[in-house]
């Protein structure tokens, strides 16, 4: 069930009372985990080597992949959101429109905003067991959990044209660790995401965070090392096995 409350100004927050878990993150704009059935399995992270450098990194394909455990939502696809031309701030949708999805998250309170994405979007792939590394001099960045580019050039490109077009936008919808977190895990709208982009529009992006950040769990952590890493004999010194050891040590 999902239960709304009094919206603040272009945000809404409502409660997930009944999620079932599912899609979980924890951590914070240092670094982040995206848990799948309550197994790590996206890495984000600062690399440790200042610049505001960071990582990504993906679990091996052994573990559950999101286009497996989601619903795709059509009613994203035409959401009937219309940002402002001076602030790109749109007014965010109704939880309900949403709840397919929404009831895949982990049960709490969340904050809903819904905007245009800043001009400068980085998009960052991590592949199964590497690491993705980049310097976040970017508004926005978003870490994709499906196939990219997308393999269905006509839908990306039914899109694309609908973008071109001009009228009601198709919705992103990300989740991010806090509401100052710069990256944020791509969960719906991998197809739509290549079509702004071929139409060289900026995205319209529904972001969705804890009200209440979750702080990383030590278990996570553990089993993260395990799933980030092709055996035990990857050696601690490594950039991954610093920033996990890094993130064990930061104050819960």
């Amino acid at each position: 069930m999902i239960r709304r409350s009094l919206p603040l100004a272009r945000s809404v927050s409502f409660d997930v009372t009944d999620g079932h878990g599912v899609i979980e993150v924890t951590g914070g704009e240092s670094g982040s985990l995206l848990l799948l059935a309550g197994d790590p399995e996206f890495l984000e992270a600062s690399d440790g080597c200042g610049s505001m450098g960071r990582l990504a990194a993906r679990a091996g394909t052994g573990g559950p992949g999101l286009c497996d455990v989601k619903y795709l939502v059509e009613w994203l696809g035409a959401p009937g959101l219309v940002p402002d031309p001076r602030t790109g701030l749109a007014e965010p949708p109704d939880p309900q429109s949403l709840r397919p999805l929404l009831s895949l998250l982990s049960p709490g309170r969340y904050v809903m905003t819904a905007a245009l994405a800043p001009h400068h979007l980085r998009v960052v792939h991590p592949r199964a067991l590497q690491v993705r590394s980049w310097y976040a001099d970017e508004e926005l960045a978003l870490v994709t959990t499906d196939a990219w580019p997308p393999r269905d050039h006509r839908t990306v490109r039914r899109y694309r044209d609908r973008i071109r077009a001009g009228g009601d936008l198709p919705a992103l919808v990300a989740l991010f660790p806090t509401a100052q977190s710069r990256v944020g895990y791509l969960l719906d709208g991998h197809h739509k995401l290549a079509a702004y982009d071929q139409a060289e529009v900026r995205p319209l992006v529904i972001r969705l965070v804890p009200q209440v950040p979750r702080p990383l769990r030590p278990d996570d952590l553990d089993r993260a090392r395990a799933a980030f890493s092709d055996g035990p004999s990857r050696h601690q010194d490594d950039t991954l096995g610093r920033v996990l050891s890094s993130l064990r040590e930061e104050p819960a």
